[in-house]
């Protein structure tokens, strides 16, 4: 890659570049660099790959941190409990007190498909459990982003599986996620109470995706997040506990298309 953009950055910047992103001139968002007139299109597609990793990387910490204290534990052992009692889903939000405690909501009780949040003082991020082996879905996206639209300290949604695999939706561009909703209209839930869905062409790409070139839910989720700028990431816990995002690529062409998975350091 030439250098000749280096004079236009601070040394900061720099030493900034070679810790987070050794492969691109700036952390910054495309749009900033190109308004600094440094990232050009042979640039771009160095940023592209690793940008994404990028803004989800302070959230992931978070959540990372977070899934340690004792709070999280016991919200985590009490909705595994529940679900084994009933076959169902089941919720709990954590907020913050006027001392800016973290405190926890009660759980409340869902069906075999769906479920309600429950409301808490200082809102900032809610787990719940999914009775099957799935990611999360169109409706814990949407649900997300309703949610942030109004309060930008709710960020974070954690899904437990069947098989107790923990995932996270993280929001890490709000105004991403709200051009996503006016641009992409959500299909209205199939049954009262149920959850919305993508719109038809990004159903219909999801499913291609899964059943045309043998990807797993949580490859093709990631994908069109990813694809539609939905300024949200689908993270997925390791066996050590850390939180990273998920990030499907594709490569060949037309009906030779082969996706693969990598999860961001």
């Amino acid at each position: 890659m030439s250098f000749l953009f280096i004079s236009l950055l601070s040394l900061s910047t720099i030493q900034t570049v070679h810790t987070y992103f050794p492969h691109c001139l700036s952390v910054l968002s495309l749009v900033d660099l190109r308004k600094m007139k440094v990232c050009t299109k042979e640039v771009d597609q160095v940023c592209r790959v690793e940008y994404p990793c990028l803004t989800a990387r302070p959230g992931a910490a978070r959540a990372t941190q977070f899934a340690k204290f004792s709070i999280y534990s016991v919200a985590f052992s009490n909705i595994i409990h529940a679900f084994m009692q009933d076959s169902k889903e089941h919720a709990i939000a954590f907020g913050r007190d006027l001392n800016s405690k973290v405190i926890c909501s009660g759980i409340t009780n869902g069906n075999v498909i769906s479920g309600n949040i429950p409301a808490i003082t200082r809102a900032f991020a809610d787990i719940h459990n999914h009775p099957n082996d799935t990611p999360p879905d169109a409706g814990d996206f949407y649900g997300l982003i309703d949610i942030n639209r109004n309060n930008s300290e709710y960020d974070t949604r954690f899904v437990i599986t069947k098989s107790h695999t923990v995932y996270a939706l993280l929001v890490t561009d709000h105004l991403a996620a709200e051009a996503f909703n006016i641009n992409y209209q959500r299909q209205m839930p199939a049954f009262a109470g149920g959850p919305p869905g993508f719109p038809i062409n990004m159903v219909d790409e999801f499913r291609e995706i899964k059943y045309n070139h043998n990807c797993t839910d949580e490859m093709a989720m990631a994908f069109i997040l990813e694809k539609y700028d939905a300024g949200v990431s689908l993270l997925k816990q390791d066996g050590e506990g850390v939180f990273r995002k998920l990030v499907t690529s594709v490569s060949g062409a037309g009906s030779q298309l082969i996706f693969t998975v990598s999860y961001c350091q």
